[in-house]
């Protein structure tokens, strides 16, 4: 099992995190299974703002189009919170295409009756609100709490000293309990802050789960890869995620000149 795990994060800027995140879900994988944790090129140098997050999210979408045309991977997961690229990743590619998002939303309704997120500043708050909304949850969702970083590579610091990590924490904390304030029974982080908390075995704060949101991304790739093998099936192809038709894919790929859809 190989699956690609894509995170937004720079892999020059963010260095530490991507190999935090790397070390935590292979301490969860099953024999034979692989997860090869990605960043991106530039990422996340100030993707609260929507503008910004499209630059990454075109690269998101030119690396699945290489998988799907190399065909080398079992499953691609976007390891990113704001789902880039997720709705037209599942319209071409033929294997499961999982987001962080979804799987720790749904996940969380299966362990309590609302659930909070803790994100990393204000601005982020309404996207991440719309995201859950969009997915239905409208009535499950007590609290989208920010932390405060407009800066989302300073937490890069968090994987490099005691103090920065500590200081984090304590946000992070503080952010659960205003969530749990508003009624949430279950959380989760979005980006670094969930491998920092699971890092430093925070799974549970009175009472209330923590969700392990990036090893449970990482095991639902291998169980969906596993299910796509056994059932040939990994995506509805009626309505939202219908495919082009062949012909169009290949006559996109030469007017837009995109290699990877060159051959349909």
């Amino acid at each position: 099992m190989r699956i690609w795990f894509q995170l937004l994060s720079s892999e020059t800027g963010l260095k530490r995190f991507i190999a935090a995140t790397q070390k935590l879900v292979d301490r969860g994988l099953s024999p034979g299974s692989v997860v090869e944790v990605r960043g991106t090129t530039q990422g996340v140098l100030g993707d609260q703002y929507r503008l910004f997050w499209h630059y990454d999210t075109r690269e998101v979408l030119d690396n699945a189009l290489r998988i799907r045309k190399d065909g080398n991977y079992d499953a691609f997961v976007i390891a990113n919170s704001l789902d880039p690229g997720l709705v037209e990743l599942r319209e071409i590619m033929n294997i499961p295409v999982l987001s962080f998002m979804e799987v720790n939303c749904f996940a969380a309704c299966t362990m309590g009756e609302r659930f909070g997120v803790i994100v990393p500043n204000r601005k982020f708050v309404a996207r991440y609100r719309e995201i859950v909304l969009s997915y239905g949850l409208r009535d499950r969702l007590a609290a989208v709490e920010p932390i405060e970083f407009d800066d989302v590579r300073s937490m890069e610091e968090i994987f490099k000293d005691e103090k920065v990590a500590e200081a984090m924490e304590h946000q992070v904390i503080a952010a659960i309990r205003r969530a749990v304030a508003k009624g949430a029974e279950v959380v989760f982080c979005a980006g670094p802050p969930a491998t920092m908390m699971a890092e430093r075995g925070r799974f549970e704060i009175d009472g209330v789960p923590i969700l392990d949101a990036y090893t449970l991304l990482a095991k639902t790739g291998e169980l969906m890869a596993s299910m796509h093998k056994l059932t040939g099936i990994c995506v509805s192809r009626h309505l939202l995620y219908e495919a082009p038709p062949h012909d169009l894919v290949q006559k996109v790929g030469q007017a837009y000149n995109v290699d990877a859809l060159r051959e349909g």
